[in-house]
């Protein structure tokens, strides 16, 4: 094992417990997601070659590759998932600016 496998390991699944633990006490399908993703990555970490054959049944040659796809894809929906919250509280803080403005210009 080497020291990138321990401490990334280790990473993993503080970050699994973590999860798994908020799951508990708050019952979000989120945080069962994210515990599902950070025991895939320890699984990977700590035994690369599973990913060759996961790889190789969706058509991709190596098992970093599939792992750097399925993170482009995760960060461009966190992303987009980001936008969207922010467009929508700013749409929230703009209506709630011209109510003031409105309720000040009536005082």
């Amino acid at each position: 094992m080497t020291g990138f496998q321990v401490i990334f390991g280790l990473f993993c699944a503080v970050q699994l417990l973590t999860a798994a633990g908020r799951f508990a006490r708050q019952r979000r399908g989120l945080d069962l997601l994210f515990a599902a993703v950070w025991m895939a990555a320890l699984v990977a970490v700590l035994l690369p070659e599973m990913t060759i054959p996961l790889a190789h049944a969706l058509g991709i040659a190596r098992g970093v590759d599939l792992a750097l796809y399925v993170l482009a894809v995760l960060f461009l929906w966190a992303h987009y998932q980001h936008y969207i919250r922010y467009k929508r509280l700013e749409e929230h803080i703009t209506v709630l600016v011209r109510e003031l403005a409105l309720d000040r210009a009536t005082k």
